[in-house]
């Protein structure tokens, strides 16, 4: 199970469909005539600030010494992965600045802006997470186009089917943003597949894989097609987070069980 990597799995996924939910709930109150009232935003704030903060606290497990983690900020000029825990700090703390707004001041016309913010700062994250991967060259599993694009692909498919269905448990309709949202995720989620699957050593035999393919890919295209009549389920967002779950211990497991790396 080493090689799977549990402790990195569960913080890279979560926290990209916390940042993804951020992004997806920003953008209906900004773009979208029907919105979420005051309360409906601020449960679903909760919900990506809990979301995000089990993601991060899931990396303090893959330390070898959680007390130590501060050494790493040494490296910042150098290394990404300085430069990934400096961008969960920051993320950490925009996110939960916006779910304080949001529940101390409803209605504050800077909650849209932070929130806006938040979601910028968490997509920078998620780049500086995918290139602490791709910077490996030795890895021609990591090292593509395949990583940025798998990881953007989680957070946008579970951050906007997770609004979607907020949505449309509380109205019974679907919003155009977040169809678009969920189109582009699956389309993101697919490429990153290609991609990946061309390259030499990628396991396509793997059940992962197949179950990834399914959850992920099959359920969303499903869960969109239900949205439009009016229909939803929660069931839709377990099942892709178990797929992409799935995809990311393929994509740890691939890499680390390849000993010696370098």
């Amino acid at each position: 199970m080493e090689h799977y990597e549990l402790p990195l799995v569960f913080f890279t996924v979560f926290a990209q469909w916390g940042i993804g939910g951020v992004l997806a709930l920003t953008l209906c109150q900004n773009i979208s005539t029907r919105k979420f009232n005051a309360k409906q935003y601020r449960m679903l704030a909760l919900l990506f600030w809990v979301i995000t903060v089990l993601g991060s606290l899931a990396s303090l497990v893959h330390l070898g010494t959680p007390t130590g983690a501060y050494r790493s900020l040494a490296g910042f000029g150098t290394s990404w992965l300085s430069r990934e825990v400096v961008a969960f700090i920051v993320l950490n703390a925009a996110i939960f600045c916006w779910l304080a707004l949001c529940w101390l001041k409803p209605g504050h016309p800077g909650i849209n802006l932070l929130g806006g913010v938040t979601a910028l700062v968490g997509l920078a994250s998620i780049f500086v997470t995918s290139q602490v991967y791709y910077q490996m060259a030795l890895h021609p599993l990591w090292h593509t186009i395949a990583t940025p694009v798998g990881f953007l692909a989680t957070s946008v498919l579970l951050g906007f089917m997770s609004v979607a269905v907020a949505f449309g448990y509380w109205y019974k309709s679907s919003l155009k943003v977040c169809n678009a949202g969920i189109v582009i995720g699956i389309v993101l989620a697919m490429s990153g597949l290609w991609f990946r699957y061309h390259i030499p050593g990628a396991d396509a035999s793997s059940p992962l894989l197949w179950w990834q393919l399914f959850a992920s890919i099959c359920v969303a295209i499903w869960g969109i097609s239900r949205l439009n009549y009016g229909t939803q389920s929660w069931a839709w967002v377990a099942l892709i987070a178990t797929g992409e779950l799935a995809g990311r211990m393929l994509f740890y497991s691939n890499v680390m069980s390849g000993a010696p790396w370098f």
